[in-house]
């Protein structure tokens, strides 16, 4: 099924973007700094990825609460390299705090420029663009946008950026996100569309996901802006609700999709992702 999926993305994806974009096409998977098994055996977890026939591991590198700009270095280098060379891309991203703006450029610049102990790098890297910690709305937006436009211009221009956003229909504690700003320093958003936190059912599921990828493209003002939505919990996700997201994501025409995390995804939600 989610084959067809792919195929249908990637049919109606612009020819401009599409090359651009394709670290974030397919189905992909995420390993946060805290998923402690993952982080033991790298090629372990990369095996049954390819196995599983994922596109692309979206790696968090670190976030404000640590104290290095890359949390697992050797590990990193190790994940890089056996994605590498099973054909599988590598998304980097980084939870900014929006507190400290200096220290959040230099660590996400630094995530950028990793290499592996064999010269291996990311495909990408994505922004988390959703901590709160800065209380003030303004203040939080006017930090968080030049934080992001501090990044685009540090980066080589070519170099893919990805936003992961809050879900614009379902959250509430980030009023006047600025997705129409964002979207004109980023390639793609990534938002956090977790239908296991906001509805329940097949059918909702169904309507919550279309709804998201659309109201984010509405609010970025480009009908037809690079979405990868993130699905919910995986924990939570019974198999019709996960069928549901895919066939939203689907008719959207999101660039990919991905559900939360690696470390809680089943062996049946494997093979729904994985089944042609």
């Amino acid at each position: 099924m989610f084959v067809c999926v792919v195929t249908l993305v990637a049919a109606n994806a612009s020819a401009a973007r599409a090359p651009r974009l394709a670290a974030y096409s397919g189905t992909g998977t995420w390993v946060s700094i805290y998923d402690t098994a993952a982080w033991r055996d790298p090629e372990r977890v990369i095996a049954r990825l390819r196995a599983r026939h994922i596109h692309t591991l979206y790696l968090q590198t670190s976030n404000d609460r640590q104290h290095s700009a890359i949390r697992h270095p050797a590990a990193v280098g190790r994940f890089l390299d056996a994605a590498h060379a099973a054909g599988i891309r590598v998304v980097g991203w980084y939870l900014p705090s929006f507190t400290n703006n200096r220290r959040d450029l230099s660590r996400i610049l630094a995530g950028a420029a990793f290499r592996s102990a064999n010269g291996r790098s990311f495909d990408s890297f994505a922004l988390d663009v959703e901590s709160t910690k800065v209380r003030s709305i303004a203040l939080r937006t006017r930090r968080a946008l030049r934080l992001v436009a501090a990044v685009r211009q540090a980066l080589p221009k070519p170099y893919v950026l990805g936003a992961i956003t809050i879900d614009p229909v379902g959250a509430r504690y980030w009023p006047r996100y600025p997705f129409r700003q964002l979207a004109r320093q980023v390639d793609v958003f990534l938002p956090m569309a977790y239908f296991t936190a906001r509805t329940s059912g097949p059918r909702k599921v169904g309507a919550y996901s279309r709804a998201n990828v659309e109201r984010v493209r509405s609010l970025a003002g480009d009908a037809s802006f690079p979405v990868h939505p993130i699905g919910g919990d995986a924990r939570d996700a019974t198999l019709g609700e996960l069928r549901a997201f895919l066939r939203a994501a689907a008719s959207t025409h999101a660039v990919g999709v991905s559900i939360w995390e690696y470390g809680e995804t089943t062996p049946m939600q494997w093979t729904l992702l994985s089944r042609g």
